[in-house]
Order: C-alpha cells, then sequence, then structure tokens
C-alpha cells in the first residue's frame, strides 16, 4: 500500500472517529442547559421568547443550533434581529433588537403599529400606547417610504408635530393634515415650506388658537382660513324665533 493511499485512509478513518465523537457529546448529559440570558426585551415577556425558543432546559449546549432558535424568534412580530451565544459550560446568551413603533397606519379598517421604516410590525390592540398620528400614505409602492417622509417632516416641524393627530396622503404628493383640535391644514408637496409659514403666522397671530375649521396652504406664499361653522343659538323651551318684517 503507498504511503499517500495510507495517508488518506488515516484521514477518513480520523474523520468518522471524529465526528462519532461530536455524536456521542450531543447525545450525553455533558454541557447541560442551565441559563438563558435575554439582552434587549421590551415588548416581548421573557416566558413568549422561552416558548418561542422551544430550547428547555436540560438540553446539550452542543446539540443547540443557534440559527434556529434565531429564526424561531425571528417569527416574533416585534424582533428586528437576534444574536445567539453559546457560553459553556450551561449558559445561552440570546440579545435582540426590538423594532421601534413611531406610529400607527391603516391596513382596510384596522390600525396597525409602523416602525420607523414606515412597515408594519403589528395590528394594534387595546392594550398598545396609542401613537400619533396615524398615518395613511396614498397606495402604491412607496407607501412605506411616503410614511417615513410625513414623519421626517414632522420632525422637522416640532412645534406642531404634538399637535397633528392624523396625516392622509394625496395625489401628487399633498397632505391633509389634522390637529387634535380637528382643524384640518392642506399641503401640496411643498408641505415644508407651506408648515415654516404657517408657523411664522402662528407666532405673530394664533391662528390655530382661533375657532377655524381648515388651513389651505397650496396657494403659494398665502393661506386662506376658513372659521368654523356658527350655528344660530337654539331658543329656550317656550320661546318662539322672531320672523324678520318683510
Amino acid at each position: 500500500m503507498s504511503r499517500g493511499l495510507l495517508t488518506i485512509l488515516l484521514l477518513l478513518a480520523g474523520g468518522v472517529l471524529a465526528n462519532q465523537g461530536w455524536l456521542a457529546l450531543q447525545r450525553s448529559t455533558l454541557f447541560p442547559l442551565e441559563t438563558i440570558h435575554f439582552k434587549g426585551l421590551v415588548n416581548i415577556p421573557n416566558q413568549v421568547a422561552l416558548q418561542v425558543m422551544d430550547t428547555p432546559k436540560g438540553t446539550n449546549l452542543l446539540s443547540i443550533d443557534p440559527e434556529k432558535i434565531r429564526a424561531n424568534l425571528l417569527s416574533l412580530p416585534w424582533i428586528h434581529s437576534v444574536r445567539v451565544k453559546r457560553l459553556f459550560p450551561s449558559t445561552l446568551t440570546v440579545t435582540l433588537a426590538e423594532k421601534s413603533a413611531v406610529c400607527l397606519g391603516r391596513q382596510g379598517e384596522k390600525l396597525v403599529m409602523l416602525d420607523e421604516y414606515g412597515l408594519p410590525i403589528k395590528p394594534y390592540e387595546k392594550t398598545d400606547p396609542l401613537l400619533l398620528p396615524v398615518v395613511t400614505p396614498m397606495p402604491g409602492p412607496n407607501q412605506a417610504a411616503s410614511v417615513v417622509w410625513i414623519l421626517n417632516l414632522l420632525d422637522k416641524q416640532a412645534w406642531i408635530k404634538d399637535q397633528i393627530s392624523e396625516a392622509v396622503g394625496q395625489p401628487a404628493g399633498g397632505w391633509i393634515l389634522y390637529t387634535r383640535k380637528g382643524v384640518k391644514l392642506l399641503l401640496s408637496n411643498r408641505a415644508e415650506q407651506e408648515l415654516s409659514l404657517l408657523h411664522r403666522l402662528q407666532k405673530r397671530y394664533k391662528i390655530l388658537d382661533l375657532r377655524i375649521r381648515q388651513v389651505e396652504l397650496r396657494i403659494a406664499n398665502r393661506i386662506a382660513v376658513r372659521p368654523e361653522l356658527t350655528e344660530p343659538p337654539v331658543p329656550e323651551k317656550g320661546e318662539h324665533r322672531r320672523t324678520p318684517a318683510t
């Protein structure tokens, strides 16, 4: 038998023995999982994460598949990224990054929580925090980008951001913003300049503090304000409206 062939046979035998030894170690009672450390959990209870991991204590650390645990945890709607690390002799460390909910959106008749990329996280539930504004972009492939754009605009216009309860996309890049007081702000694709103009007028005239229901900002360098509708007073019981003489 040649020396080369003998070397190949010895390598193969060594590989088989190593593989058998590795399998034996995985099936042994060595390195039992005793502790699982989670880092980064905010919206997901530990118990839920443990259940989804499907890796009971006592499992041999060598037999644990980190990629499988990662895939299981990524199935949770809040999870953005997962890193799993085995620390011998008995610990598993799971580091997670959760998505950040920044506003609400609409899917049909239902509200959903949207992340900082304008993508849905999960359906909104009564136990979830109410994150305003509710953003409804125009339908199409750029919906998520439109959500990010309007949120960035409101971040720049911090003076009005907390006053906005809803933002609705319009054709040609326009938006309608609704304030918490019910005032309707009509914006074109020059929304940043238009909100800056409104800010200057708000500082000078307190426009948004008046009894108005709509502000038209789509006219270049001008605004048109529509006051609230006022109804005539309802007569007291027993009183009659006086009819004007003709």
